[in-house]
């Protein structure tokens, strides 16, 4: 047959019209794009597949539309990877896996299991005696950070001071200035982080979706590069708990709707500082006004040349 003939192959589960050109195939027989978006799987799992074991995957997903019907999303966490998610129906009594409307739809039998963690450390997970929370020293480690956080707030406020001074002496010059001492310095990055990603971890008893999933939560809180804040950082951490602690309730409820929330060790659980009050600013020494002031006391005869010249150049960092 013709590469462009207008003759086309029919679909080996369904029988209907498949693509002339680079069609899906399963043992060389060719599927169409209908039958092919019925395989909601796992990543890579339609490569293991015989014809008969996707001809039974798109007869599943056939008798799955009753459940897809009457899904009605009650709470729902996006993970940014592709259309992945984690969605419930309370109503119902049902969980998605996909933001797709035409994604399977799974009865609450199906989950046996589930953590959520912050990176390594299990913050929420089942078990037979209920829902255990573990406390986390995510907050405490983000306080720990205060210190790091005022110095760089410092760095980044005389940096700021000397791109300024930058552009004074360019104005003054008229645009004539060429590359400055300033100009070569890298703008400071805060790179200190408390957390790096979360993960919510599924224990599936599927057909099609058996086995452990682990998903990354997209939103975990960092602090800023360039205006670190730990009252900031504290306010998105509690935020992001609270949707995670409604998930892990709604997810306990699917495996034992009596179940209780335990917490586990003698720590209790951390209460995030309010630090929305004002805080005290720290003092920071301006670079100019400090090298205007010397500049005085130079000319006063109160210092000498070379002590001007070595308390500019610590100024300026140089």
């Amino acid at each position: 047959m013709g590469l462009f003939t207008t003759k086309k192959n029919p679909c080996a589960i369904c029988g209907g019209p498949t693509p002339r050109l680079f069609p899906t195939t399963v043992e060389d027989q060719p599927i169409c794009g209908d039958c092919k978006d019925k395989l909601d799987l796992p990543e890579g799992a339609f490569y293991e597949m015989s014809l008969a074991d996707v001809r039974a995957c798109v007869a599943y997903y056939d008798e799955n539309a009753a459940l897809r019907d009457a899904y009605t999303e009650t709470f729902a966490l996006i993970c940014d990877r592709w259309n992945e998610q984690v969605s419930v129906d309370m109503d119902h009594r049902l969980f998605r896996l996909n933001q797709k409307g035409n994604s399977l739809v799974f009865e609450a039998s199906s989950l046996k299991g589930f953590r959520i963690l912050e990176d390594d450390r299990v913050l929420y997970e089942s078990s037979p005696e209920g829902l255990l929370y573990h406390p986390s020293n995510v907050p405490s480690r983000a306080e720990d950070l205060a210190p790091a956080v005022a110095q760089f707030k410092m760095q980044y406020q005389q940096y700021e001071h000397m791109r300024e001074m930058e552009k004074m002496m360019q104005e003054q010059s008229g645009g004539k200035t060429s590359s400055t001492t300033f100009s070569r310095l890298d703008e400071p990055r805060f790179t200190q982080q408390v957390i790096d990603k979360i993960y919510i971890e599924l224990t599936l008893e599927h057909p099609y979706w058996g086995g452990t999933l682990k998903r990354e939560y997209p939103k975990a809180p960092h602090f800023s590069e360039t205006y670190p804040d730990v009252s900031n950082f504290l306010k998105s951490y509690n935020k992001q708990v609270e949707l995670l602690h409604t998930l892990a309730l709604d997810l306990m409820s699917f495996i034992d709707p009596n179940a209780q929330e335990i917490q586990v060790g003698d720590a209790p659980q951390p209460i995030l500082m309010d630090r929305s009050a004002p805080q005290t600013p720290a003092v920071v020494t301006d670079p100019v006004r400090e090298i205007q002031k010397y500049k005085g006391l130079l000319d006063s005869g109160a210092i000498t040349e070379e002590e001007f010249a070595a308390k500019k150049k610590q100024l300026l960092g140089l």
